[in-house]
C-alpha cells in the first residue's frame, strides 16, 4: 500500500495518520508504449510510424517495435487460415447472452473531475461551572469539542469511473464540548472510494497516486476540537471563563483524472465508425447518427473472453486535423486518449485516400505527447460493406506497414478476428517494460 506525494501530503496507512516526506520524485506510471524501445533523442513521424525504417525497428531491452509488427501480422494470417474454434480461449470474445437496456439514456465515461475538499471543523469547547447539592461552585465544567473528519480518498476495485464524484467534498463537523465533562464526539472520516490508479493534481503537479488496491490519501485534514474552560484551570484562576473554537478543516482543490481510462482506445475522424464499432463489440450504447461530432463524451464498453477476462474499449470522441491546437475541442478529446493503454485507429474506407485520415491521426497525437502515437496500435479499416471501400483497401495495405483489419461495424463482419487482435494487442502492451 502506497501513496506517492510531490508535497508534504497526508498519507493514511493502517489506519494511523503519518506525514510523509518531501521526496522530489513521483512513482512511475505504468507505460504501455514503445517509447524506451525505439531511439532516443529522434523525433518520431508518421511516416516512420507508417513505414519504420530500420532506426526504428532497433531499441533496446524487451521487444522491439518491428518484431511485434511482424508478430502481429502473423497472427493475424494465422486468423485467416484456421477457424476461431481452434484459438485459444483468452482470444475468443463470449457472445452477448442479455439484450442491450432499453433505458432512452446512455451515461458517458467520466475519466476527470476538479475537486474542492474541506475537512471538517473542530466543535468548540463548553465554558460550564458545576454546581451540585451543597456544593454551588463546584468548579468548571466545560468539555473539550470534537475533532472534525478527515476526507480520504481510497482505491478500490469496485469502482471505475469518477461520475459518482460530487465537485464539492465536505468532512463531518465534530460535536461540541458539554458541561459536566461530556466530551464533543470526534466525527468519522469521510471516506470516498475512487478507482485504481487515480492520479490528484494540484496546478498540474501530481501530489499523490494511488496505484493500489486499498491505497488512501488524505486530501484534507479536520479541525482539532476546541478546549473546554476546565483545560484553563490554574492554581491562580480556579473558574476560567474561557474556551477555545474548534479549529477549521483544511481546503484544497485537486485535478482528479484516471491513470488508465480503457486497455482500448478507439482513434478516429468524426462518423469514421467508432461508436457503432463499440456498439458492436460490447454492450454498450453509445449514440449512433448521420453527422460529425455525434459523440462529445467518451464511452466505454466491456468485452469478455472465454478465460473470463475483461477488456475495457473506449469511443474516443472524433479528431480533426489541428486538434493538437485545440481545434474543435482538441484538447479536451486528446486527454482521454492518453488515459488509453493501447490505440485502434478507425479509418473510414469508403473516403478517398484513406491512409491521409492514419497520417492526420498520427500527427496529431505526436504533436500533443511525443510517443504518443507509438503505443500497441493496429488499423480498422470500417466500412467495408461500401462499393468503394474494397479499392480503397488494397491502396491502404500498399501504404501502410501495419496490423490491418478490414471490418463492417454496421454489418458485424469481421468482428471476431477484431477482438482476438484486440486481446493479442492488450497482452502484449502488459508485458511491455
Amino acid at each position: 500500500m502506497s501513496v506517492t506525494a510531490l508535497q508534504s501530503t497526508r498519507c493514511l496507512y493502517h489506519g494511523k495518520l503519518l506525514r510523509s516526506l518531501r521526496t522530489g520524485s513521483t512513482q512511475a506510471l505504468r507505460q504501455c508504449s514503445w517509447e524506451t524501445n525505439t531511439s532516443q533523442g529522434r523525433e518520431a513521424t508518421p511516416e516512420s510510424v507508417l513505414r519504420p525504417n530500420q532506426e526504428a525497428m532497433s531499441g533496446g531491452g524487451g521487444v522491439s517495435r518491428r518484431e511485434w509488427l511482424d508478430m502481429s501480422k502473423e497472427f493475424l494470417r494465422r486468423l485467416r487460415e484456421r477457424p476461431m474454434s481452434e484459438l485459444e480461449d483468452k482470444f475468443v470474445a463470449l457472445r452477448r447472452s442479455k439484450e442491450r437496456s432499453d433505458a432512452p439514456k446512455s451515461h458517458h465515461f467520466v475519466d476527470y473531475r476538479k475537486v474542492r475538499v474541506v475537512g471538517g471543523d473542530g466543535g468548540d469547547g463548553c465554558i460550564s461551572f458545576l454546581s451540585t447539592y451543597k456544593k454551588e461552585y463546584a468548579g468548571p465544567d466545560g468539555a473539550d469539542g470534537g475533532n472534525g473528519a478527515h476526507v480520504v480518498f481510497k482505491a478500490v476495485m469496485g469502482v471505475r469511473g469518477l461520475a459518482h464524484l460530487s465537485s464539492y467534498v465536505q468532512g463531518t463537523l465534530g460535536e461540541p464540548g458539554r458541561n459536566k465533562d461530556c466530551l464533543g464526539a470526534n466525527a468519522e472520516d469521510t471516506i470516498v472510494e475512487v478507482p485504481i490508479g487515480t492520479v490528484f493534481k494540484v496546478e498540474g503537479e501530481v501530489v499523490a497516486s494511488l496505484g493500489e488496491e486499498g491505497a488512501m490519501f488524505v486530501a484534507a485534514r479536520g479541525g482539532a476540537g476546541g478546549k473546554g474552560n476546565s483545560f484553563f484551570t490554574t492554581d491562580v484562576d480556579q473558574a476560567p471563563r474561557i474556551a477555545e473554537f474548534g479549529g477549521k478543516g483544511e481546503l484544497f482543490s485537486y485535478d482528479v483524472e484516471l491513470r488508465t481510462m480503457a486497455d482500448v482506445g478507439l482513434i478516429g475522424f468524426p462518423n469514421a465508425g467508432k461508436s457503432t464499432l463499440l456498439r458492436g463489440i460490447s454492450r454498450a450504447r453509445p449514440k449512433v447518427a448521420a453527422y460529425p461530432f455525434t459523440t462529445l463524451n467518451p464511452h466505454v464498453g466491456m468485452i469478455h473472453y472465454s478465460d473470463h477476462h475483461q477488456m475495457a474499449v473506449a469511443d474516443i470522441p472524433g479528431l480533426i486535423e489541428g486538434a493538437h491546437r485545440n481545434h474543435g475541442l482538441g484538447y479536451a478529446f486528446l486527454r482521454h486518449i492518453e488515459r488509453c493503454d493501447c490505440l485502434l485507429y478507425v479509418i473510414d474506407t469508403s473516403q478517398p485516400r484513406p491512409w491521409e485520415q492514419l497520417e492526420v491521426l498520427m500527427n496529431e497525437l505526436e504533436q500533443y505527447q511525443e510517443g504518443l502515437s507509438l503505443r500497441p496500435h493496429a488499423v480498422v479499416a470500417n466500412k467495408m460493406d461500401l462499393p468503394q471501400a474494397q479499392d480503397n483497401l488494397e491502396k491502404l495495405r500498399a501504404r501502410i506497414d501495419l496490423p490491418l483489419v478490414p471490418v463492417s461495424a454496421k454489418m458485424g463482419d469481421q468482428l471476431a478476428p477484431l477482438m482476438a487482435l484486440l486481446r493479442y494487442l492488450v497482452d502484449h502492451g502488459n508485458s511491455q517494460p
